[in-house]
């Protein structure tokens, strides 16, 4: 399992705040995740999510506030910096190199490692990344271009670059299941719980999908305007005040 720091956290954020002109799009975000946990991101449209995980993977620069990702500030790197140690992000619109193939695609960050001084053997990387390929049914498609896939199976090439990233400890996903098949939804379910489980990879999730993230998460954090409102099991959250108030409007 990925080791906590001192204080039991993987990731932490105090006073995290990024403003675009006078919007104050992340506003003071206090965010704590425990290794080895599936956690849900929730809230309205519009508040603040996807701009919390551009900050935890270094795409923005927060305006205030620290980022620890166990133990460690991360919030003043660059994205391939925060990647070298050991988070990965996936993208609500697949970001793939289309004129690559998809095995090409999936060796991205293990190569990138090789040339940043790594060391691991390129039969063992060709080897990783034909397993991962298999863990996302796409091996079969390995020497399609990228461009050629479906929407929902660039979602999962994301997902398997992702999981290149060595050592991994937190998976960064906004909006996995949006818009794709519920065959290739299964699947990205599927390959989150076998990560999780087997390599004790920590999952910070962004989704809309209540039920879907019912059966991933056993923990959510919910957003507005962004502030974090609410915490807590699924239960604990759904007759929140605060949380429906939010949602609904009342």
């Amino acid at each position: 399992m990925t080791p906590a720091t001192s204080n039991g956290w993987l990731l932490e954020t105090r006073g995290l705040t990024k403003r675009f002109g006078g919007l104050v799009a992340v506003d003071g975000l206090p965010l704590a995740v425990r290794p080895g946990e599936v956690r849900g991101l929730i809230g309205p449209n519009g508040s603040g999510k996807t701009t919390t995980v551009n900050l935890l993977s270094g795409l923005y620069r927060a305006d205030a506030g620290e980022i620890e990702l166990r133990g460690e500030r991360i919030d003043r790197l660059r994205p391939h910096e925060v990647s070298a140690r050991g988070v990965a992000r996936t993208f609500q619109t697949p970001k793939v190199f289309g004129n690559m193939t998809v095995l090409e695609n999936v060796l991205l960050p293990a190569l990138a490692a090789l040339d940043r001084g790594g060391h691991r053997p390129r039969s063992e990387i060709l080897e990783h990344a034909r397993g991962l390929l298999e863990v996302v049914t796409l091996d079969r498609q390995r020497h399609a271009l990228a461009k050629e896939l479906s929407g929902g199976q660039s979602m999962l090439l994301q997902i398997a670059r992702g999981l290149m990233v060595r050592p991994i400890h937190l998976f960064l996903m906004d909006e996995p299941f949006a818009g794709v098949h519920p065959t290739i939804k299964d699947i990205i379910m599927e390959t989150i719980l076998r990560m999780n489980r087997a390599e004790g990879v920590t999952f910070l999730i962004v989704s809309h999908e209540m039920a879907t993230l019912r059966r991933l998460c056993e923990r959510v954090s919910v957003m507005h305007e962004g502030k974090l409102i609410a915490e807590g099991s699924f239960e604990e959250i759904a007759n929140h005040a605060v949380v429906l108030e939010a949602y609904l409007g009342r």
